[in-house]
């Protein structure tokens, strides 16, 4: 491998720097020096194998890339680069479109089942609350607060119910016997309870001819017998003094819950009233 010195350039002269010999001007006038003159001496290095010196600077033959910042991996940045942004502006977009066109929120479930008898409360007005006062010798214990005995006793369901438009907070449901096993719930009383009061309607809105008949047994003997239908509640008051269990019975005119019929009865502050 032969050494390469600086050697002078004399105007419009081309020095190889591996042979060290001065080029004629026939020789400048070879096909390469043209070559050289117009594709540069890198270009003309990089074809023919070899180093030349101009100005005093060895020029050396430049290679392409593409690794870190060459143009094939600037194309691609550029090119995820645009596919990012059309995604983010279609998110975008999206959004806001949910946004103008989102349907009103549900309503929270109201805790009150709608079960009246008969009328509603207007609208726009909220429906009444019925609670009983007790007098100052007496005290309530109401159904919802106690634990039914018997079979199908969970079947009971306590809590607030609607009756004629009006809302009794202290209240039970249950399913009447139309043929199908329902519940018979017995309840336990204290020694001083005295009188069983409740505001009894069906529990939803169900034809004229829609019936249940109620029947409240104390101590295994029938204490009163009434009917209820759709068109009024009724309100009873039944005297219990001195009896240990107070058991309600209802049976329905409608068909059975396996076809599709079932008829509920809601016993409103259904409550057993003691003396003090």
């Amino acid at each position: 491998m032969c050494s390469r010195h600086p050697l002078p350039l004399a105007s419009q002269q081309v020095t190889d720097a591996c042979s060290q010999h001065r080029l004629t001007d026939q020789w400048l006038a070879d096909p390469r020096r043209q070559r050289l003159a117009r594709d540069g001496p890198e270009a003309t290095a990089a074809r023919v194998g070899q180093c030349y010196q101009l100005e005093g600077m060895l020029r050396l033959p430049r290679f392409r890339h593409d690794r870190l910042g060459g143009p094939m991996q600037r194309r691609r940045a550029l090119f995820w680069t645009i596919i990012g942004s059309v995604v983010a502006v279609v998110a975008v977009v999206t959004a806001l479109i949910l946004a103008s066109s989102g349907a009103p929120p549900k309503a929270a479930p109201s805790s009150t089942p709608s079960i009246s008898a008969s009328k509603s409360s207007p609208a726009g007005k909220p429906a009444p609350v019925v609670i009983p006062q007790a007098s100052s010798t007496s005290s309530f214990s109401y159904l919802s607060d106690l634990v039914p005995s018997g079979a199908l006793a969970d079947r009971v369901e306590p809590g607030p119910v609607k009756i004629d438009g009006s809302i009794y907070p202290k209240s039970i449901l249950f399913y009447c016997n139309v043929g199908d096993p329902t519940a018979f719930p017995i309840y336990k009383l204290d020694h001083n309870a005295s009188r069983f009061q409740a505001t009894i309607a069906l529990g939803a809105k169900f034809p004229p001819s829609f019936e249940a008949g109620v029947i409240l047994v104390g101590d295994g003997h029938t204490l009163q017998t009434f009917t209820v239908s759709g068109l009024k509640p009724n309100n009873v008051d039944v005297d219990i003094a001195g009896l240990h269990t107070l058991q309600l019975e209802c049976f329905g005119s409608g068909q059975s819950t396996s076809a599709g019929w079932a008829i509920s009865v809601a016993w409103g502050n259904a409550r057993v009233v003691e003396q003090h």
